[in-house]
C-alpha cells in the first residue's frame, strides 16, 4: 500500500490540475471569507434567528466543489488520457490501487479544509464584530464538521466518478445535485423530508448552527453522509475489480 500511495501522491503533486485546483480552492475561500464578513448589513447581522456560524460556514460549498472537481479528475483522468493502463501495470492489485486513490485525494482534501475553513470562519467572524458566533466546543465542533463534510463530499465523488469512469459524466451528476436538485427538492413539500436524506443536505446540517433542524442535527447529518460516502467508495471498488481497464 505504501508504494501505491507513494505513486498516487507523485501524480497529485506533480500535475497541473490538481496543483491549480489547490491554489484556487484556497484563494477562492480566503477571498469569499473577505466578501462574506463585509457585506451583511445591520439589518441583516440583528434580525431574529440571525446565524453567525452558518454565515461564517457559508463559503465551505463553494470553495468544496473545487476540490470535488480535483477529486473526479484523479479518477476520470486516468480512464481519459489511457494512463490508467500504466497505472495499472504499476499497481496490479486493482483494490490496493483504488483505495490508495481515495484516501489519498480524501485525506489532502482535508488538509486543505483545514487550510481553507479554519482562517475563512476567523475572517468571517472578525468581519461581524459582536456579532461573531460564540467561542467554544459547540463552535469548534461545527467548524471541525466543516472539515469533515468537505473530504467526505470529496470521498462521495470520487465513488460516483469511479462508477461512470467519465469527468463530464460526473460533473453533470453532482454539480446540479449540490447546487440546484437538493435546494429544489428541499423545498417541495413531503418531497423535502426525504430529501434532508441526501448527501449534500445531510452532512450541510453541520454548516448551521444549533437547533436548525429538529429531525437531522450537525452529527448526525455527517452520518448520513458518512453512509452515503461508503455506499459510494464500496460501488467503486465493486466496479473497480470486475470491469477490465
Amino acid at each position: 500500500m505504501k508504494h501505491a500511495v507513494a505513486a498516487e501522491w507523485v501524480k497529485l503533486t506533480t500535475l497541473r490540475s490538481p496543483k491549480w485546483s489547490q491554489a484556487v480552492y484556497l484563494v477562492l475561500m480566503i477571498g469569499l471569507a473577505f466578501v462574506y464578513g463585509t457585506v451583511p448589513g445591520e439589518r441583516q447581522l440583528t434580525a431574529p434567528g440571525f446565524d453567525p456560524v452558518g454565515l461564517g460556514l457559508s463559503v465551505v460549498p463553494l470553495g468544496m466543489i473545487v476540490l470535488v472537481i480535483m477529486g473526479i479528475l484523479a479518477v476520470t483522468g486516468e480512464y481519459a488520457s489511457g494512463s490508467i493502463r500504466s497505472s495499472l501495470l504499476a499497481v496490479p492489485d486493482r483494490v490496493r490501487f483504488y483505495y490508495a486513490k481515495v484516501g489519498l485525494v480524501s485525506l489532502v482534501s482535508g488538509g486543505l479544509a483545514v487550510v481553507g475553513v479554519v482562517p475563512a470562519f476567523l475572517i468571517v467572524q472578525s468581519g461581524i464584530g459582536e456579532h461573531r458566533a460564540p467561542t467554544g466546543l459547540a463552535t469548534a465542533g461545527h467548524v471541525a464538521g466543516a472539515v469533515l463534510y468537505t473530504a467526505l463530499l470529496v470521498a462521495f465523488s470520487m465513488g460516483v466518478a469511479t462508477l461512470l469512469r467519465s469527468g463530464a459524466a460526473a460533473l453533470s451528476v453532482l454539480l446540479p445535485l449540490f447546487f440546484m436538485v437538493s435546494t429544489i427538492l428541499s423545498n417541495i413539500p413531503g418531497v423535502g423530508e426525504v430529501a434532508r436524506f441526501l448527501p449534500d443536505v445531510a452532512g450541510g446540517m453541520v454548516l448551521r448552527g444549533p437547533g436548525a433542524d429538529e429531525v437531522l442535527g450537525a452529527w448526525s447529518g455527517l452520518g448520513v453522509l458518512a453512509a452515503w460516502t461508503v455506499g459510494s467508495v464500496a460501488l467503486g471498488h465493486w466496479m473497480t475489480v470486475r470491469r477490465d481497464v
